[in-house]
């Protein structure tokens, strides 16, 4: 939840000063820690507005999203879920 607050506090910050926020998200176990907290902690920071974030997925490999190892991918489908 620590990790959350600091993504959209940071969000609002860069939002309001530049009028964007960039965003570069690894896969593992961030994936699941994101897609669990950062709901909430959006909705608690509404100056973050993720409409203006520009999110790039850090994967060092280059495989198609569909595949297991994709970052992109991962994120994609727990998306779904939450």
């Amino acid at each position: 939840a620590a990790l959350a607050r600091l993504v959209v506090e940071a969000a609002a910050e860069a939002v309001a000063s530049s009028g964007r926020f960039t965003l570069g998200l690894s896969g593992g176990s961030m994936v699941e820690l994101l897609a669990r907290e950062l709901p909430a902690a959006l909705k608690a920071e509404p100056g973050s507005d993720p409409s203006r974030w520009l999110v790039a997925f850090c994967d060092e490999r280059l495989v198609p999203p569909e595949h297991p190892d994709s970052t992109y991918g991962a994120y994609r489908v727990r998306r779904g879920r939450g």
